[in-house]
């Protein structure tokens, strides 16, 4: 059954539609709250939380965008919220910044050292930073699904790539020094 049908029938009560949605989303919009979040409770917290506000406001998609774009802005927003909540609780964020992920694949078997890196490098950016690189560059939105999804103007978000990019380079130079040319031409 196509996306559409799925979408209309979730809207009109049906649980094994909304089931259905829930099963094609779930892994990108937990990696999109856990980029935010860098905390695998709280990413499973906010996953919930988001699917239950998708489920609140199915009937508001109106089909101007992807589902997925307008289901990313729903993620993204109620980690950011998160997120805020928690600094607002007075949790540092420079602690959890620096915290070693507790998903995906181990680390050691098949992982190089040049990965192991790039991933230290995305963890010390800020969450916010990190999110819109794996929108862009993990889940290839286009500027303009990002700008949906974040509601940042469209040359916000270029300038934000363009000096997260920067940053990344910089961090990756610290770690690997001359490896970095290399990592790059890959």
């Amino acid at each position: 059954m196509n996306e559409e049908a799925v979408i209309a029938r979730a809207r009109t009560g049906d649980q094994q539609a909304f089931a259905q949605l829930i099963g094609r989303y779930k892994h990108m919009v937990y990696t999109t709250v856990h980029r935010v979040l860098r905390n695998r409770e709280e990413a499973e917290e906010a996953t919930q939380d988001a699917f239950v506000k998708v489920y609140q406001h199915l009937a508001g998609y109106q089909g101007d965008s992807k589902f997925s774009t307008w289901l990313f802005s729903i993620a993204y927003r109620t980690a950011i919220s998160r997120l805020r909540a928690r600094k607002d609780a007075g949790v540092a964020l420079d602690d959890l910044a620096g915290r070693e992920p507790a998903h995906d694949a181990p680390d050691g078997i098949g992982r190089s050292d040049r990965q192991r890196a790039l991933d230290k490098a995305l963890r010390s950016l800020p969450p916010e930073d990190a999110a819109l690189v794996g929108f862009f560059y993990l889940e290839e939105l286009s500027v303009e699904e990002i700008v949906t999804a974040t509601g940042l103007s469209a040359s916000n978000v270029k300038v934000k790539l363009f000096r997260i990019r920067k940053r990344l380079f910089e961090l990756l130079h610290q770690q690997l020094k001359e490896e970095t040319w290399t990592l790059l031409a890959d």
